[in-house]
């Protein structure tokens, strides 16, 4: 009796992460330390069919609050880092499901105020991203022992 290998398209989900830390080199004021406050926002998150492996690409924005001293006091300001960019390469042997408009991406963005640094001239923190992107598919084999139906 033979083995028949079938191949088939698994449609699957991918997860993925991706951490940055962002350093806003120039604040209005010098730093004394670290505010307790950061934004974030994630934008222009697409799929690159066209890219070989495809890729995930995105835009993020981040705002890290800090500290510094005026007359004796101390005050809070923003320091802003816009226009950021990232990439992810999906897994080879991905690709766009047969008959399937386009991939599905759901993200979300966060920082830490915990993890603000500041220097004299510089404000950092961490901005962390994750992405379920739905609609693809990946090759599979299934294997079928070739025996005749009872």
């Amino acid at each position: 009796m033979a083995i028949r290998r079938i191949c088939v398209d698994e449609v699957t989900t991918l997860s993925t992460t991706f951490s940055e830390t962002i350093t806003c080199a120039n604040p209005a004021f010098t730093p004394v330390g670290p505010g307790k406050v950061c934004n974030a926002v994630l934008y222009n998150v697409g799929v690159n069919l066209d890219s070989t492996p495809m890729t995930l690409s995105f835009s993020f924005d981040a705002q890290f609050e800090y500290e510094y001293e005026h007359e004796g006091s101390i005050f809070r300001d923003y320091c802003n880092s816009v226009g950021n960019s990232g990439f992810i390469a999906l897994p080879g042997g991905t690709t766009l499901c047969p008959g399937a408009t386009a991939p599905e991406v759901k993200s979300s963005v966060s920082c830490d105020p915990e993890n603000i640094t500041t220097t004299p001239t510089l404000v950092s923190g961490v901005v962390n991203m994750a992405f379920t992107i739905t609609n693809l598919c990946t090759s599979a084999i299934i294997c079928v022992n070739d025996s005749p139906c009872p």
